[in-house]
């Protein structure tokens, strides 16, 4: 088994990589250069505009309209096609121009690693650029830098390296070098430096051992270029309803040219070329009626109108059709640090003998106790850390841990003045760190550290104003305290002081005989709204699974504080199971999982996609960025790494969870609002396709046609079906469950529904149509009775946008866009009915009052009949929307 750098010592891998500690020379390199390259990594290039445009029209149903655009053209219907082509083409832009703006390479990952770095060359330091590094250098590291490469530590002065990035840990890691003899995950590798972490505070020494692609960071850009992007759930369902409808209408168009056909050879033994190509110019009529022809630009219209939303509930989309798909999920698999917690150390409890203290970000109102204020400023004296005033605010630098110090100092209003004059710095054998200051002219030590090693440097302890002896029973009752702190997985410190001594004697005895004085509990504490919004996806029947780089307890802590519980997985228990072990567990209860590497976050969202689930993944950091492209939808955090946005489909612009909740709710409403178009697309075609069918089954004249037909598409339903984009959403949208990842885009309930509001209208417009003597030879009755036809039509669809919004419980009169839209059908249809020469054109005839009161009563005895089968429907359902 081939041994990790890790886990050899400095010698070992000085002989390995043919080096010393003097450095490599410029020649030799030079050549490594060559043989390794650049230390880079590789950069995906952007999609090309042209194949983002030709995308737009990967869909059954515009190939439909393009080959009715052809036929059209060939029979010499040219105002026909213009209009369809303009409406398709109208479309492709849309959607170009929307993922055109988001389209983002890889190319991040360079800037991101692109740093200068401290190299010794031919025995001397300099600056380089981080591409020229080879393995074999030796690098310089201080608080501040960004680790160029992988390297092993070879000197570490508290040193602390930042790994949240990769790890997904919040606190930043002690390095050291000792040597490892364990196979050990990533983030437990105490004497190895990454690339693209970064170092909190101290100096240490390292040994290039990997570069570019060979370091983790570019193992992880490996897997992003490796992990196949998903269909997303509206694509596939658009994609099969595109198919199975084109079969559809292929078969009528057949029917219709099959019977017009036969009815005419039985008549007179032959079929002229100009009834061929009528009964074909009435088939392709009858494609035009059949194909929803604004369905593709409603859809892009409402994803982009769903892009506009989310952006103002603080999320960017960066891909148009992923907008409906986080409205489909039924699983978010969310990161902890930055997610589901601040990403930021807080002081939450302060301990003295005497009482606890709360800290909730607020100043403490009331007067501390003597006991207090030394507990309070022994964080901030014990402390390397900064926070000044920067340009973009307050700046903060230094060890998480040692900032939330220094603002639980301040809430405590305590003013730190005094002079720092020794210090004993910290170092891991003893678990502490100790400074002497000048108090008031007088000398006092300040202790901090794990509370067992502060406990053993006390004789005395600080009670109720007095000094008294430290005594077993004292012991236990501090010990207590530190365990129960630690057990809700809080980071716990502990504090001394020597007593006062005269700034005339000598310095204060070191690090013995100290008195206690408290503790100090701090965590990455949960979001304020992070409770309660995962509360509200219960209730929307999601699953929330925590995917961290923590450690257990610690993971399990933060998930019993927002909601987040069952069974718990660590990354060495999910790395010793088969995939159908780990299937079972996800299809239970297990819902955390901590100590993840990229590798196990990738494994968990394919299976779960294997079990049918439709899944978002929550990141923030590179080790996310594998798992958020392999995702149905990706979403990175807006404080996140480069890499993690550029691999999601999504960015949250701040990082509160509530935003990934209020745009499922997005989502959702988006998904409803291109249902409600194909409905009411589907429900007037399929009338218009069953008047024209049937009345050529009867062997009746044409009750419409085919320039009737594309203006009632293009024109009368096509603006309602597009103000349904911008429709309000349903009072219970988010109190049911998702879409299966299965489900059609159309459930049998909706298409019966569409197929009795069909039916209904073509029963309707086929009396009408013989009412007026449609039958008869009469080219008057016939002009008559197809205007009469025309007219009921334009009013049953727009009697059918009101009823479709009442079945998703819309409020009447919540959009007025979908009011505009019907006055302005309405009034088109006005002015093509009295102007003389658009009437010529659509071969109508001028309608009187009493022939608009049938138009009227029958579109009122419509809406009856549809309110009586909703009423009877509902009897016989618990619920009575869809």
């Amino acid at each position: 088994m081939k041994v990790a750098p890790y886990q050899k010592t400095a010698t070992e891998l000085f002989a390995e990589l043919v080096c010393d500690g003097q450095g490599l020379s410029e020649t030799e390199a030079t050549a490594r250069l060559e043989k390794y390259g650049f230390n880079r990594l590789r950069e995906m290039p952007p999609p090309h505009p042209l194949r983002i445009f030709l995308e737009q029209f990967k869909s059954f149903i515009i190939y439909i309209l393009l080959f009715a655009v052809a036929f059209a053209l060939a029979i010499g219907e040219y105002v026909d096609s213009l209009i369809i082509v303009a409406i398709v083409l109208v479309n492709a832009f849309i959607g170009f121009f929307q993922e055109f703006g988001a389209a983002r390479s890889l190319a991040a990952l360079k800037e991101m690693t692109e740093v200068e770095a401290t190299v010794l060359r031919d025995g001397n330091w300099r600056k380089l650029k981080s591409r020229d590094l080879v393995p074999g250098d030796l690098v310089s590291l201080v608080g501040g830098d960004r680790i160029p490469a992988d390297a092993r530590v070879l000197e570490a002065n508290r040193l602390l390296v930042d790994e949240a990035v990769l790890t997904g840990e919040s606190l930043p890691v002690t390095k050291t070098t000792e040597v490892h003899t364990q196979v050990l995950e990533l983030g437990d590798r105490k004497n190895m430096l990454f690339a693209s972490t970064a170092v909190v505070s101290g100096r240490g020494l390292g040994l290039v051992v990997a570069t570019g692609m060979e370091t983790e960071i570019g193992a992880i850009a490996g897997l992003v270029e490796s992990a196949v992007e998903e269909v997303t759930p509206l694509q596939r369902r658009l994609d099969r309803f595109g198919h199975r409808l084109g079969l559809v209408i292929i078969f009528i168009c057949l029917m219709v040219m099959v019977l017009s056909c036969g009815k005419e050879y039985l008549q007179f033994h032959n079929v002229s070329r100009e009834s061929l190509i009528a009964f074909s110019f009435i088939a392709i009529s009858l494609a035009v009626a059949a194909v929803p022809t604004a369905l593709p630009a409603v859809v892009t219209i409402a994803l982009s109108i769903g892009v506009k939303r989310l952006l103002r509930r603080k999320a960017l989309v960066r891909r148009l059709a992923a907008v409906e798909t986080l409205g489909s999920c039924d699983i978010i698999c969310s990161d902890k640090t930055g997610t589901l917690t601040c990403n930021q150390m807080t002081v939450v409890r302060a301990w003295t003998l005497n009482r606890e203290i709360a800290l909730d970000g607020e100043s403490l109102s009331g007067a501390l106790e003597e006991v207090e204020k030394l507990l309070f400023t022994g964080g901030a004296l014990c402390n390397d850390a900064e926070i000044k005033a920067g340009a973009s605010g307050r700046e903060k630098r230094g060890d998480p841990t040692e900032i939330a110090l220094l603002i639980s100092a301040e809430q405590a209003h305590c003013r730190i003045s005094a002079a720092r004059v020794d210090e004993i710095p910290f170092d891991g054998q003893r678990k502490m760190m100790s400074v002497t200051v000048i108090e008031n002219g007088a000398f006092r030590l300040y202790a901090k550290g794990a509370p067992d090693s502060i406990l053993k440097v006390c004789a005395q302890v600080l009670l109720d104003g007095e000094v008294l002896p430290l005594d077993e029973n004292l012991r236990r009752l501090i010990a207590g305290r530190n365990d129960f702190y630690a057990g809700q997985a809080m980071r716990v410190l502990g504090f001394a002081v020597s007593p006062l001594l005269q700034a005339e004697t000598s310095l204060p005895a070191r690090e013995e005989g100290l008195i206690f004085i408290g503790l100090q509990a701090m965590l990455d504490p949960p979001r304020a709204d992070v409770r309660a919004a995962i509360v509200k996806t219960y209730a929307a029947g999601i699953r929330v699974i925590m995917i961290t780089g923590d450690y257990r307890e610690t993971a399990r802590a933060v998930g019993k504080e927002v909601g987040i519980e069952g069974g718990i997985l660590t990354g060495a228990e999910l790395a010793g199971m088969s995939d159908a072990e780990l299937r079972e567990r996800l299809a239970g209860d297990t819902n955390i999982f901590a100590r993840m590497v990229p590798e196990h976050k990738q494994r968990i969202v394919t299976l779960l996609q294997e079990l049918g689930h439709i899944v978002a993944m929550t990141g923030d950091g590179v080790n996310d960025a594998p798992a958020l492209k392999k995702a149905d939808i990706g979403i990175a955090v807006g404080s996140g790494t480069d890499v993690a946005k550029e691999a999601a489909d999504f960015v949250l612009l701040d990082d509160s969870f509530t935003h990934i909740v209020n745009a499922i709710e997005e989502g959702r409403g988006i998904y409803d609002n291109i249902q409600k178009s194909i409905m009411l697309l589907l429900s007037g075609n399929l009338g218009e396709v069953l008047i024209i069918f049937l009345a050529v089954l009867l062997g009746w004249n044409l009750p419409l046609t085919a320039v009737m037909l594309l203006w009632i598409n293009m024109v009368t339903d096509g603006a309602p079906a597009l103000a349904f984009s911008v429709d309000g959403y349903g009072r219970n949208i988010m109190r049911r469950p998702p879409k299966k990842k299965d489900e059609p885009l159309l459930t049998g309930a909706k298409l019966g529904l569409i197929a009795f509001m069909g039916v209904t209208g073509t029963l309707l417009g086929l009396f009408l149509f013989y009412h007026f003597g449609g039958v008869a030879s009469s080219e008057d009755q016939l002009s008559k009775a197809r205007t009469v036809v025309f007219n009921f039509v334009v009013l049953y669809e727009m009697i059918l946008v009101f009823l479709i919004r009442k079945e998703y419980e819309v409020p009447f009169f919540s959009n007025l866009w979908v009011w505009n839209s019907i006055i302005f059908s309405l009034l088109l249809q006005g002015v093509l009915m009295y102007t003389s020469s658009l009437a010529f054109y659509f071969r109508i005839t001028p309608l009187s009052f009493f022939d608009l009161a049938w138009i009227v009563s029958l579109g009122l005895l419509f809406s009856l009949v549809f309110l009586v089968y909703r009423f009877s429907r509902s009897l016989s359902l618990k619920k009575p929307s869809l």
